[in-house]
């Protein structure tokens, strides 16, 4: 028997059983069973934009102190070296790698967004398959495919549990996120579909997060945990491991459990024929999705129109009231609570013109201009506003008001970020980890991944020369 060969059941797990749920039955199905190479083009440009943006946005945070620690104490409790932690030198458990890879991912809240439910899917999803990937030797085709098909599964569970489930305080990322990232990792290791429908069944059961943690470290661990729980999850389905036969839709399943409602002819509206990748967002800023809006509002304020801090008497910011909910910290007392303060957020893009990373410093959000404007920033909830678009209403201290609109934030799919754009994302992240010429050759690596026999080469470019 191989080290890798199955010692349980599984192969005898072929087929769905018959008391799954039809929906749950025809998702697991497509997502386990469509060939790599039919998947359209178009899907797999996004996957590639996507693990752009996720290695940008990883190695950019792998000396974050909630990645180190993680990293830490996986080294320190040790296991077979299989996957690489990027940004560093650490080779971890797989397990590991794609916890450590998850909470780097998403501790800059800056990775890529299901706009209609809030959920990070790639982070979960290339944590996890990356690590696989480079374990088991998958080329880097199988890579895209299962993202491509992760991100349709665990956006589609979003979307028949949002936003009931959401409002009760479960955070997607750490919920939905964990099938997607079973999925990709059930992709990764071929999964037949009844081996896959146990591998979701096992990754539901540790579906977890709240959203109480935003602001602090374990908001990211959620990210780490959903792509950790995903690979544990598909090794053991491979194995045989059995989960209970309708997991999801079943009397006390998932959905009944963390929701009021759902809705579950979204798990296969229009399946195969409208993907749901194309209504992800890129982030221009390093902050909560919600706060974009009037981020673009009140840049487009000082570029478009002049208005500077001292010329600002009040602005009004008419907004989702999830904004409010979310993003409504009047006193941060870090940079990392300050991604929940869209007070600091707008107040940081408007005085120093953007809000990437490097706004959201301790520092920032302890001075004096950066508070003074921040009192002068009042937030209005209006439900008639979609969590995509905002309004700004500005006073100034010579007695005009201003008005901006935004219908269609920076980086949504109706105002998406270019594909240039993204690679200026990518660099001011990457280039002081790793440098300019090899950041380059690692963006290069990507583009071509469908064309990589495995994923070591990307691997190895995301390690820093020397380490």
């Amino acid at each position: 028997m191989s080290e890798h060969a199955p010692t349980g059941t599984a192969g005898d797990q072929d087929a769905i059983d018959d008391r799954v749920s039809a929906q749950t039955r025809e998702l697991v199905t497509f997502a386990s069973s469509l060939p790599a190479a039919d998947v359209p083009e178009r899907v797999l440009h996004e996957s590639k934009r996507g693990l752009l943006d996720h290695l940008g946005v990883a190695v950019g945070a792998a000396q974050e102190p909630a990645a180190r620690i993680a990293r830490e104490l996986a080294e320190e409790l040790g296991g077979h070296p299989q996957a690489a932690v990027l940004g560093t030198s650490t080779r971890l458990r797989a397990p590991d790698a794609a916890l450590v890879n998850g909470i780097a991912a998403h501790v800059f809240d800056f990775d890529d967004t299901h706009i209609p439910t809030i959920l990070h899917a790639t982070t979960p999803l290339y944590a996890s398959g990356l690590a696989l990937a480079e374990w088991r030797g998958r080329s880097g085709a199988e890579l895209l495919a299962a993202h491509a098909l992760g991100y349709e599964v665990g956006a589609r569970v979003s979307v028949a549990l949002y936003p009931e489930h959401y409002d009760t305080g479960w955070h997607m990322t750490g919920t939905t996120g964990t099938l997607a990232a079973a999925t990709a990792s059930g992709r990764l290791l071929r999964l037949a579909p009844g081996t896959m429908t146990h591998a979701l069944g096992i990754a539901a059961t540790q579906a977890a997060g709240h959203r109480e943690q935003f602001g602090a470290m374990t908001k990211s661990f959620h990210a780490g945990h959903a792509a950790e729980s995903g690979v544990g999850a598909a090794l053991l389905a491979e194995r045989g491991y059995v989960a209970a036969p309708d997991s999801w839709q079943g009397r006390r399943g998932m959905f009944a459990v963390m929701s009021t409602r759902t809705t579950v002819e979204d798990l296969v509206d229009g399946l195969g024929e409208r993907w749901e990748i194309f209504r992800n967002g890129i982030k221009p800023y390093a902050c909560g999705v919600v706060s974009h809006p009037p981020i673009d509002t009140v840049r487009v304020l000082a570029r478009e129109h002049g208005v500077r801090p001292d010329d600002v008497r009040r602005i009004e910011l008419r907004v989702h009231p999830l904004v409010a909910e979310l993003t409504g910290k009047t006193e941060p007392r870090t940079g990392l609570e300050g991604k929940f303060s869209v007070r600091f957020a707008c107040a940081i893009a408007m005085i120093e013109g953007t809000a990437r990373e490097r706004q959201f410093s301790d520092a920032n959000v302890h001075r004096e201009d950066v508070r003074a404007l921040m009192s002068r920033i009042d937030v209005v909830p209006a439900p008639d506003v979609p969590h995509e678009k905002a309004v700004a209403v500005a006073e100034l201290v010579d007695g005009r008001t201003v008005e901006v609109r935004v219908d269609a934030a920076t980086g949504t799919p109706e105002n998406r970020l270019s594909d240039a754009d993204l690679s200026e994302k990518f660099h001011d992240l990457v280039d002081p980890v790793l440098g300019q010429t090899q950041a380059s050759r690692l963006e290069d690596l990507v583009w071509a991944v469908d064309r990589a026999e495995t994923v070591d080469d990307i691997v190895a470019a995301a390690v820093p020369a020397g380490s």
